[in-house]
């Protein structure tokens, strides 16, 4: 099943993601695909807060970086997959395990690029630009499996 989000602006891409960080466990592993500029970064911000990991605001996007670890009460491990190599060889080698073994979520960006790797209950949340409500607006679609029912409950609309 797909659920569309309609999302007016960043703020309304954060707060989306800080639904979704309320509603995320321990071990569960979130696979963002969108174009460069899409909102993936803004969203894993928004996810931060919802999970109450330490300084959300920190959070920015891991490109030159394997991991960027972000300690909280459930800990958030954000991987940026822009450039695959680096990544798929780090998953390959144990840190997959690594990552799901951490008592945190995983976030990947482009996850589209090692999506092999991931686990089969990962949620794909695509982040495409729209043109139905101005510059700023986005659409999420989320490919719903019952590990992540919740995301049917996700307003139809964020934003202004």
């Amino acid at each position: 099943m797909i659920k569309e989000v309609l999302l007016v602006g960043p703020d309304a891409t954060e707060e989306l993601g800080e639904s979704m960080g309320r509603q995320l466990r321990a071990g569960q592993a979130v696979g963002l695909r969108g174009e460069l500029g899409a909102g993936k970064t803004c969203l894993v911000r928004g996810l931060a807060r919802g999970l109450w990991v330490d300084e959300p605001e920190d959070v920015c996007s891991p490109t030159y970086l394997l991991v960027m670890e972000h300690p909280g009460p459930l800990p958030l491990l954000h991987v940026d997959a822009y450039l695959p190599g680096k990544t798929r060889s780090f998953l390959e080698e144990g840190g997959l395990d690594y990552l799901l073994q951490s008592g945190g979520v995983v976030v990947v960006e482009w996850a589209e690029r090692i999506a092999e790797l991931l686990p089969a209950e990962t949620l794909w949340v695509d982040l495409l630009r729209s043109t139905r409500a101005g510059r700023d607006a986005r659409r999420a679609l989320f490919h719903v499996s019952d590990a992540f029912s919740w995301c049917v409950d996700l307003p139809a609309r964020l934003g202004p």
